[in-house]
């Protein structure tokens, strides 16, 4: 086989191939006062929420100004979507989206949220409509605004829950999501005060994440939702309260998932939970980042939790059809992990984009440590026979 030119190789490796291990951090426009203690580089994606539309279509969220966070998230390479919707629906803002989303008034309101995301330079759409709001009218509007959104570049994702399917959802409109950001939380809570429990047990995301992974959503097309912040249940009614929260009242609630009728997840249970979604799934998702743990407590973050697991992961290699490797999670960092059951490695080259031969070992070792490297993009060959096979990654 005739090596093709490093350059074409770079560009024709397509970037399924090279699927990035997100961390998608939902960020309400009422936390933005802790804008400045987020740590986006921590973050793959920031989910500003919630927009909805005025009976005209202009979508806002609720009149705060969006630019000076898309502009720090930016700073960071975090991308950042607008997240339309939420959970609940002002009467107003019900009566806009029955509205505005039927077909007569579809294709208007679908110009004006891609106006919207092109004049804030925002890098793709998150749909929240959520149980009584998924309506007959919604998986016709996935789809138009899907094509709108795709004629721009730009990719739309959606929030389900952790395990429950809206009927209203058809096969075709659930494929057209690029993802599909697990709502894995509010198991319990203050609708059900007399059942008091953990909302978002382990065991439970492995249930979730098998879930939908039998409505056929692949695994490179989920996200695992994590909770920071938990129920109170020794109150009446049953009262929320932030990690952040928690965590000042005693440092060391951040190593526990509950006390005196409290529950909530600390940071040995989202750490398991993102070595799940490493092992399972394409990422995971937070509801919310303004709820983590900053300032004197900031050595507690889940954020950072999250992070320190996803930086310290082993990188799977394996083998696509083509003779073309599949890097995941990438970016990489320490080490790459080939798992290659039909293939048996003879030699192993790591090149960079000038062509350069940085590594080449000629043993059979299923690990590659690659901490010699510096930040940047690579390629990577496994010669085996008289077949070579190819891929890329981004050493960070």
């Amino acid at each position: 086989m005739r090596f093709l030119p490093l350059f074409l190789l770079f560009f024709c490796l397509h970037t399924a191939f090279s699927q990035e291990f997100k961390v998608v951090g939902y960020f309400p426009t009422y936390r933005f006062s802790w804008l400045n203690n987020v740590a986006f580089d921590r973050l793959t994606h920031v989910n500003i929420c919630f927009a909805n539309p005025d009976s005209l279509g202009n979508l806002s969220c609720e009149g705060v100004n969006i630019d000076p966070v898309i502009a720090k998230a930016h700073q960071h390479g975090c991308k950042v979507f607008i997240s339309l919707a939420g959970g609940y629906l002002a009467p107003d803002a019900e009566t806009a989206w029955n509205t505005l989303a039927l077909p007569a008034n579809r294709p208007a309101y679908i110009q004006k949220i891609v106006q919207y995301v092109q004049f804030h330079n925002l890098d793709g759409v998150d749909l929240d409509l959520e149980w009584d709001y998924v309506k007959d009218w919604y998986s016709p509007f996935v789809l138009e605004l899907k094509a709108a959104l795709s004629a721009v570049d730009l990719p739309l994702s959606v929030a389900l829950p952790g395990n429950y399917r809206y009927p209203k959802i058809t096969n075709t409109a659930l494929a057209a999501f690029d993802w599909v950001n697990m709502m894995v939380y509010d198991l319990r809570g203050p609708w059900d005060p007399t059942n008091p429990g953990q909302h978002s047990p382990y065991n439970w995301a492995v249930q979730c994440v098998q879930y939908w992974k039998n409505q056929n959503v692949a695994a490179s097309k989920l996200t695992l939702g994590v909770p920071f912040y938990g129920y109170d249940f020794s109150t009446s009614p049953v009262s929320s309260f932030t990690y952040r929260g928690i965590v000042s009242q005693n440092p060391g609630n951040a190593y526990l998932d509950e006390t005196d009728q409290k529950f909530w997840n600390g940071i040995p249970t989202i750490k398991a939970k993102t070595e799940l979604a490493l092992a399972e799934v394409s990422g995971v998702m937070i509801w919310e980042i303004g709820q983590d743990a900053f300032g004197a407590n900031a050595q507690f973050s889940l954020l950072r939790a999250i992070d320190e697991v996803v930086q310290s992961s082993s990188v799977r290699v394996s083998a696509f059809d083509d003779q073309v490797l599949n890097v995941f999670p990438n970016p990489a960092h320490g080490q790459l992990t080939f798992e290659l059951p039909q293939v048996e490695p003879e030699r192993i080259v790591v090149r960079d984009g000038q062509g350069r031969v940085l590594i080449d070992r000629k043993d059979t070792n299923k690990v590659l440590e690659i901490n010699q490297l510096n930040a940047g993009f690579y390629l990577l060959y496994v010669f085996s026979g008289d077949v070579i096979y190819t891929g890329k990654f981004l050493k960070l």
